[in-house]
């Protein structure tokens, strides 16, 4: 059985249009729907369905405080509803670089921990909306 490796990466990440590939660090993309109970009186185990879609996507970034970068940025963005992008590849979306959108996603806070000494790194995890997958 063939074995691929990926060494992770981005080409294109985005945060309400703000470019931010050259400062990712880490992401995590959830997919979550609520679990719904549709059990009947002729079921003999519980049975359940899809309900509304809460997904959340965290990621972590190179801090910066200029003006566009991932402070300003990420904080102007609390509270408002924004479309994140991410895909893997600098091809078009296929089935070997997907592009993943999550859509009406909100940030409702914005930890800023400065370490003296250290890289400063902004993590932030946006609630909420949809993720959609396109492979084509």
């Amino acid at each position: 059985m063939p074995t691929a490796t990926f060494l992770g990466a981005a080409a294109t990440f985005t945060v309400d249009s703000v470019d931010l590939k050259d400062q990712l660090v880490s992401i995590t993309m959830t997919k979550n729907v609520d679990r719904l109970e549709s059990t009947s009186l002729a079921d003999t185990s519980r049975q359940f369905v899809a309900g509304l879609e809460n997904s959340s996507t965290t990621f972590t970034v190179l801090g910066d405080f200029s003006t566009g970068e991932a402070a300003q940025s990420l904080f102007g963005d609390i509270g408002t509803k924004v479309s994140i992008v991410y895909e893997p590849k600098t091809s078009a979306p296929g089935v070997s670089s997907p592009r993943y959108t999550h859509s009406n996603a909100v940030l409702t806070s914005l930890p800023l921990v400065v370490e003296v000494g250290s890289l400063f790194q902004i993590t932030a995890t946006y609630e909420g909306g949809s993720i959609a997958q396109a492979v084509a």
